[in-house]
């Protein structure tokens, strides 16, 4: 696998245009029928190899522990490839908290995306989106 040092994602946020919630998956999350728009707000992650998992959110309130999404996207990622290592992640937030604008989500799923070519696991996007739902 080819390793790179340090890799930069952008994460956009989004409005959701339409949305209803239709049940309730197995995991307790809401499952959802919605229409929504990316917009131009967009947060900027940097990941670093590292041996070590870290967090950090320069000038956010937002809690920086394992229920933190980011965190769990991280680890979720280790499981599965079963790699041994870690990773530090650099959040520069832009997405109001909590104002159901996808923050949280899309920096999850830029820390599987920059995961994914910082360790070069060549995870196709169904395996991201696996990784993800979990």
């Amino acid at each position: 696998m080819q390793q790179r040092k340090s890799v930069t994602v952008l994460a956009p946020a989004k409005l959701n245009l339409a949305l209803d919630v239709v049940g309730t998956m197995p995991n307790g999350y809401h499952d959802l029928d919605m229409v929504m728009q990316a917009i131009d707000l967009q947060e900027r992650l940097v990941l670093r190899r590292s041996p070590y998992l870290n967090l950090r959110m320069p000038g956010s309130f937002v809690p920086v522990n394992n229920k933190n999404t980011a965190i769990k996207a991280a680890l979720a990622f280790f499981d599965y490839t079963g790699l041994l290592a870690g990773v530090d992640i650099t959040i520069h937030k832009a997405v109001p908290v909590r104002a159901g604008m996808a923050g949280g989500s899309a920096d999850a799923a830029g820390v599987l995306v920059g995961m994914n070519e910082l360790y070069g696991a060549k995870l196709s996007m169904s395996e991201l989106c696996a990784i993800g739902a979990t």
